[in-house]
């Protein structure tokens, strides 16, 4: 974008805002420079005025062949009296006049059609004595709607037609019950990988009702339901090392294969959070209103080669935003940014065509980040082979429900066509949500229909966490709020993540220190009934939650909460002020559950922040293999080092000060762990967790 564009779209932007009731002195103060030109320097406008049509000119021959058509002529005229100058507007209307005259060639050549089939008629008896038989009955038609004229053809095809009908003796025959068919197969596991070969159960039934057994018939013998065994592929060859992709001879059903960089797995199952195709959205951001000249939407690319990235988005956007959106960029090996358009985030309760696909042609992490001045967050963006088509969704109780600046919010993006999304939604303190004349309450259900890169945001002044979202097919899911702050000190900052579908939520979680700040709040939200067990510093509590209800923990900064439940749920941790000392305004992660830790991370950082930390959570005896860039961690860059024990393993949380760009991490013995990675500004900061899908079974 050129400095004049920026600096014309600020000045928009900061007028916008300014309150009505100002005099015009005030918006005197805001003029700019543009184009070379001082803010007091006038050039006058030159409107553009049409000149003279010109004389008619046909351009094209009589439209038909045979009967009745048209020809077109045509007549033209310039914006030249005067042409527009100076920032003048240019003439309004077409530069051309058309006008249609009749011609008539031959007549033209009349197909014969046929009439309408007249009733069935019955021929001879039903077949049997007792019990359904079949009967005949024949229709016929004729070649006369119309008959065909001039040459045309006549009708093809047959004059009459017959057809059987079910018809009854008089009498019921005893009936002996058959099976029906099988029905097709049906998952009842998820393949056992996810790439190469791997093992799927699955079941299939079948009824007694083909037909029932009736008027003293015999019954079926035989099971109704069978269990099976069978060999699945998901249709991706294992990876091998740096690459996503291995020749298929290079794997067996023993796991020959290595899974690549960032991905943790047997060379069957190898998963993560990198890949090489992404659906990304940004959802609505409140605008901060003392540093309007300094906003972004921003991707960034953490990539250990040279590639290519595309960037694609609906074909129907208008074409000015299309070609700033849709477009090919060089990434560097390490760490790339590029921006999208502000009008690309979504607006509540609009229907629109706002999703980007991210194509890479390596291996990548992708993060988003919405920056507005002092309101800012960032969210792991999933690759799409990873997206699911059940979520819960996760927010915070909006500061103000008097502002619509703290909205709680929701945004969905289809990644297919023909795609049925329905929300049931759970809005905190039995409020109603209004859209389209209609009232929504808990339980109630909205369902939408969209294409490929449509995208729907629900914004609520009460509260949306708990609320389902499910999907005929995958979809991206966010969640958050526009802006919105805890506790009563500080500022609110926009908060966002893009969220896992219920299929990799987990039941053991550490939720390490937020340190840096006064002090934090995690979030347990259940997708069932569910038990929960959590420990802080060696206090241990229960608590049960019933089905999208949640409970949150207000944690001190530095308390490392350790976190079981019986059955998978959503954790979300908050870094707040809890009182008036200590920095930053607050942001939402996910907090990666232990069966979603991986050996691995290619991370990308944003520069500009005063400083940004990595919370690593591993096991005490692999601390020892940890290696930050290819080297072992320097004592340098250690800010806090606390033990906590999970399951009986000695476990430690680890933050380390780190430079924005991308950083590898890696245990080099192959131990599992996991990573959050935060940073901090004035009155500012942004949180996201290295990986949130489970690796699957290893």
């Amino acid at each position: 974008m050129l400095i004049a564009e920026i600096t014309a779209i600020a000045f928009i932007q900061a007028v916008e805002h300014i309150n009505v009731s100002r005099n015009i002195q005030q918006l005197a103060t805001l003029h700019v420079a543009v184009d070379g030109y001082g803010a007091n320097d006038v050039l006058p406008e030159v409107n553009g005025k049409w000149g003279s049509w010109s004389s008619w000119s046909q351009i094209s021959g009589c439209s038909v062949t045979c009967g009745h058509g048209t020809e077109r002529f045509r007549r033209l005229r310039s914006c030249s009296n005067p042409s527009p100058k100076y920032g003048g507007q240019s003439c309004y209307g077409y530069n051309y006049d058309n006008d249609y005259k009749r011609c008539f060639r031959k007549y033209c050549e009349v197909h014969g059609g046929w009439s309408a089939w007249d009733s069935w008629k019955p021929q001879g008896s039903c077949s049997v004595t007792c019990g359904s038989g079949i009967r005949k009955f024949t229709r016929s038609r004729s070649c006369t709607n119309p008959a065909p004229k001039y040459g045309g053809r006549s009708c093809s095809g047959q004059k009459t037609d017959s057809t059987t009908r079910s018809c009854f003796s008089g009498k019921q025959c005893p009936v002996n019950g058959r099976w029906g068919k099988w029905t097709a197969l049906m998952p009842k596991s998820p393949c056992s990988v996810t790439c190469g070969t791997g093992v799927q159960i699955f079941y299939k039934k079948r009824d007694c009702n083909s037909p029932k057994p009736r008027y003293g018939g015999n019954n079926c013998r035989g099971k109704a339901q069978q269990k099976l065994r069978r060999k699945c592929s998901t249709n991706i060859a294992c990876p091998e090392k740096d690459s996503i992709t291995c020749r298929e001879r290079q794997c067996s059903e023993f796991g020959t294969c290595k899974c690549s960089f960032g991905f943790y797995g047997d060379g069957f199952t190898c998963t993560g959070s990198l890949g090489k195709k992404f659906l990304v959205l940004f959802m609505e951001n409140a605008v901060d209103y003392f540093s309007y000249k300094d906003h972004y939407s921003r991707l960034y690319i953490a990539s250990r080669r040279n590639c290519t990235a595309t960037l694609r988005a609906s074909s129907t956007l208008p074409t000015n935003m299309k070609a700033k959106v849709s477009r090919s960029l060089q990434v560097r090996e390490g760490q790339t940014k590029f921006d999208v358009p502000i009008k690309m985030r979504t607006l509540d309760f609009k229907q629109e065509k706002k999703g980007i696909i991210v194509e890479t042609s390596e291996v990548v992490s992708l993060i988003a980040m919405s920056y507005d001045g002092y309101s800012s967050d960032t969210t792991l963006i999933l690759p799409v082979e990873r997206l699911g088509r059940r979520y819960l969704i996760g927010s915070s109780a909006p500061y103000n429900p008097d502002s619509s600046d703290y909205n709680s919010q929701v945004a969905f993006v289809a990644a297919e066509n023909n795609t049925t999304v329905s929300v049931t939604f759970n809005i905190d303190d039995g409020h109603v949500l209004k859209f389209k004349n209609k009232k929504y309450k808990t339980g109630h259900k909205m369902t939408f229909n969209l294409n490929q890169f449509e995208d729907f945001q629900i914004s609520h002044n009460r509260d949306l966490t708990g609320t389902i979202i499910e999907s005929s097919k995958p979809i991206a899911v966010f969640a958050g709020n526009r802006c919105n702050k805890l506790k009563r000190h500080g500022y609110c900052s926009h908060l966002v993540e893009q969220l896992p579908p219920t299929t990799d939520f987990d039941t053991t979680f550490i939720v390490p220190p937020s340190l840096r700040r006064s002090g934090g709040m995690i979030r347990i939200i259940a997708l069932s009934s569910t038990k929960i067990k959590y420990e802080i510093d060696g206090v241990k509590a229960n608590k049960s939650l019933q089905k999208s209800r949640h409970i949150d923990i207000e944690v001190k900064d530095k308390s490392i909460t350790v976190i079981k439940s019986d059955k998978p749920v959503l954790v979300l941790t908050f870094a707040v002020r809890i009182s008036r000392r200590g920095g930053g305004d607050p942001y939402m992660t996910m907090v990666p559950g232990m069966s979603q830790y991986i050996h691995q991370y290619y991370v990308p950082i944003p520069k500009g922040f005063d400083a940004n930390y990595m919370t690593i959570m591993i096991s005490s005896k692999a601390k020892k293999y940890l290696r930050l860039n290819k080297k072992p961690l320097s004592p340098d860059s250690f800010v806090s080092e606390k033990s906590v024990k999970v399951n009986g393993v000695d476990y430690l949380t680890i933050v380390l000060k780190v430079s924005g760009g991308a950083h590898e991490v890696e245990a080099t013995d192959g131990t599992r762990f996991g990573l959050l990675i935060h940073g901090q500004g004035r009155e500012d900061g942004y949180g996201y967790a290295g990986n949130v899908v489970r690796p699957g079974i290893v």
